[in-house]
């Protein structure tokens, strides 16, 4: 009966202990981080972060399984190479015992979708009301596609033994050197659209 509990855990870890890069070992078969850094360094990114969490996926895979040639472009590609990505991240947890979880295609599809208008709506050139809403519902699709990636780095860490991300939860010089350039695109983006925001109610005011 316990046996068959713990094959019905959410996201249970693998029996066998994955074997860490320092003792010289097989590295993981996808790109490691707790759950909270990978939040942190999304939000104070703007999302940006998602390309370097792309590329890091597709190298570990590459580098354990063969597949993934050319990591750079599926990153910068990744609403063609996600979905794939996200479908081998559900077929190697199953393998490790690791299962339940939001179906990937779901989170495919969330990801594609919200990813595509976000794109389009950052690199519209909508005037007034319309294009301030525009840029604001793009900036609100961030909250899904964090969504969607978070799922897929809990499924991750489940697979290689390591559910909280103890192997790379610690934030480096280079993770503090993004995060305060983020911070700035931040306030950059904000204090533009508060400009904008303050230039349309002057025009309905006149």
């Amino acid at each position: 009966m316990e046996e068959r509990n713990k094959g019905n855990n959410l996201y249970r870890a693998p029996d066998a202990e994955v074997a860490s890069e320092a003792d010289g070992e097989e590295a993981p078969l996808f790109y490691v981080v707790s759950p909270a850094k990978f939040s942190l360094l999304f939000w104070s990114t703007m999302g940006l972060y998602d390309l370097y969490w792309q590329f890091k996926n597709w190298s570990r895979y590459r580098e354990a399984r063969g597949v993934g040639d050319v990591p750079v472009l599926r990153a910068l590609l990744s609403i063609f190479y996600a979905p794939p990505l996200f479908l081998r991240m559900k077929k190697e947890a199953r393998g490790a015992g690791v299962i339940g979880g939001v179906p990937a295609l779901l989170l495919a599809v969330v990801y594609v979708v919200c990813s595509l208008f976000s794109n389009l709506s950052g690199l519209s050139d909508e005037p007034g009301t319309k294009g301030l809403v525009l840029k604001l519902l793009g900036l609100a699709c961030l909250l899904p596609i964090w969504w969607a990636l978070l799922q897929c780095q809990k499924r991750v860490n489940a697979t290689v033994g390591d559910p909280s991300g103890r192997a790379n939860h610690r934030l480096t010089e280079g993770n503090w050197f993004w995060i305060v350039l983020g911070v700035l695109l931040w306030l950059f983006y904000l204090i533009s659209l508060a400009t904008w925001a303050a230039a349309l109610g002057g025009v309905a005011r006149g």
